[in-house]
């Protein structure tokens, strides 16, 4: 037997948003208010950050729903291990580089349909 200790990966993410039907962009927390960054990444919606502790990702009519919810259970896993919201926005911004980082109001931020 193994001694050394097992991580746990509970989270309230988990129970809140089972990984084989995510839906919803909420992940991190937080609301759509004040100044933040978004990026509009046409294939997978609008990725957006207050730069606190929220992290969503809004829906595009022109979104590829398979690859949308991809990218929402690996934002699970991201705020389950731990990462900023902030930290992961950047990590997942700079892998859809192609698509402008837009500062401003989080109000503007153009989703199609809107879960706040």
């Amino acid at each position: 037997m193994d001694d050394q200790p097992q991580r746990r990966r509970s989270n309230k993410f988990l129970i809140d948003y089972p990984l084989k039907d995510v839906t919803v962009g909420r992940r991190f927390g937080g609301l759509p208010e004040g100044k933040g960054r978004w990026q509009r990444i046409s294939h997978l919606g609008v990725l957006w950050t207050d730069d606190k502790e929220a992290l969503q990702l809004g829906i595009l009519k022109s979104q590829d729903n398979e690859l949308a919810n991809a990218l929402r259970r690996r934002m699970v896993m991201m705020a389950v291990d731990g990462m900023a919201a902030t930290a992961a926005f950047d990590v997942i911004a700079s892998e859809n580089g192609k698509y402008m980082i837009v500062h401003g109001d989080l109000a503007d931020r153009g989703e199609d349909n809107f879960w706040n």
